[in-house]
């Protein structure tokens, strides 16, 4: 992936840093647990997760020792680089599906997708890069 390719839409990484600040404490925790889970699964099947996350600008390899900048760019490295991963994993967190649905490509969090985070949340992350 070009350089220039990477994270830089600044207006959305500040909309998911202010999401997850004013997000539930539960839904942050539900958020992180997802990352580290795909992070673990990534590593697991030999993926470089520190170089997954450096391309991304993230030093902590740990969700729960990341910013919530550090979160959104973690987020949005497994959505365009393992979309498979974070769909496979998000059925386990239900409580982080209106925020993985908004940093994804949801529409502003408002739960459109459902109480589960099925398909909708899910369509809406694939179709969103093209899968």
């Amino acid at each position: 992936m070009p350089d220039n390719e990477q994270y830089d839409d600044q207006g959305t990484q500040d909309d998911g840093a202010q999401a997850l600040t004013q997000a539930a404490p539960e839904e942050v925790d539900a958020h992180k647990n997802l990352l580290s889970e795909a992070l673990g699964m990534l590593g697991g099947q030999g993926v470089n997760v520190q170089g997954l996350l450096g391309q991304a600008g993230v030093g902590a390899t740990d969700p729960s020792q990341m910013s919530h900048s550090d979160l959104v760019s973690t987020t949005m490295a497994l959505a365009q680089q393992h979309p498979e991963v974070l769909a496979m994993v998000s059925s386990r967190f239900p409580q982080a599906a209106g925020l993985l649905g908004m940093l994804t490509g949801g529409q502003g969090g408002q739960n459109q997708q459902g109480a589960e985070g099925g398909g909708g949340m899910l369509g809406g992350l694939l179709g969103k890069f093209g899968l």
